[in-house]
């Protein structure tokens, strides 16, 4: 199974406690090898003393090492700053926890749709053809792709397709079909609401409504990172002016499914 990261950053949420080992750790091995080269000396007696003379007697002398208080604060003031930097890098830290939460698939990795075979292409294509024969311009167009994909061993990646057509010809239909024989996740946008474009991108902090969009909220709510997005009546998409007179309008190029009636 395939995954893929869309969000390339490290995770911000660390566990301090291996690192706080690792440098109480370092720090002991530190103070008794000290200890035992002072113990050892530098006399004549000393030379011939390999590396694994030295780990003896320092093992020996280490029960009476322990970390003093101000020890374990510069250790505690070590993990903390690394973790601050760590975290600057993610560009990750203006996230709420309960954002993050929810944007942490996204970083882990989600799954993929993947064509099983190239027959399997075929016998999907053939079911959505029977269906829906005079669909075919646009059902050739996706079992082309869909042999391409099976071919190379790639998950399921469509182009942008536009359906013109008449009314009542079942393109959402076609393309829900579509979506339920390749089992994956679908999202449905219309374009003649108001606001369109926010609901592919999303509203960002700032607005009154900051939220993602629809796209993104079916990845999180499927765990699959290449739903098919349908976007209906696209032909009677408007674009939406603030109260301080910017416009915000859906790109007709889009990289997604786009279904359009007349």
């Amino acid at each position: 199974m395939k995954t893929i990261k869309l969000i390339h950053a490290p995770d911000p949420i660390i566990d301090k406690t291996p690192i706080t080992d690792r440098l109480t750790k370092y720090l002991l091995k530190l103070r008794k090898n000290k200890l035992a080269r002072e113990f050892i000396g530098n006399d004549q007696h000393s030379v011939n003393l390999g590396l694994k003379d030295l780990d003896a007697v320092a093992d020996e002398l280490s029960e009476g090492i322990a970390l003093t208080w101000a020890d374990r604060t510069r250790i505690r003031s070590r993990v903390e700053r690394f973790v601050a930097r760590r975290n600057e890098v993610s560009g990750l830290t203006h996230l709420k926890e309960k954002e993050f939460q929810r944007l942490k698939p996204l970083i882990t990795g989600e799954r993929l749709v993947e064509p099983k075979s190239e027959h399997w292409v075929d016998e999907v294509v053939s079911a959505l053809h029977e269906e829906m024969p005079w669909m075919a311009p646009a059902t050739q167009e996706v079992w082309r792709a869909l042999r391409l994909n099976a071919s190379a061993g790639d998950p399921v990646h469509l182009p942008p397709l536009l359906l013109n057509g008449p009314p009542g010809i079942r393109k959402s239909v076609w393309a829900r079909g579509l979506s339920e024989l390749l089992h994956m996740p679908r999202c449905e946008i219309d374009a003649s609401m108001g606001g369109v474009g926010f609901a592919v991108v999303g509203t960002e902090r700032g607005w009154s409504m900051a939220q993602p969009g629809r796209p993104l909220e079916t990845t999180l709510q499927h765990r699959v990172g290449n739903p098919l997005i349908v976007i209906n009546e696209i032909c009677k998409s408007r674009s939406v002016t603030t109260e301080k007179g910017s416009s915000h309008s859906i790109v007709p190029r889009s990289t997604w499914l786009i279904s359009r009636g007349f």
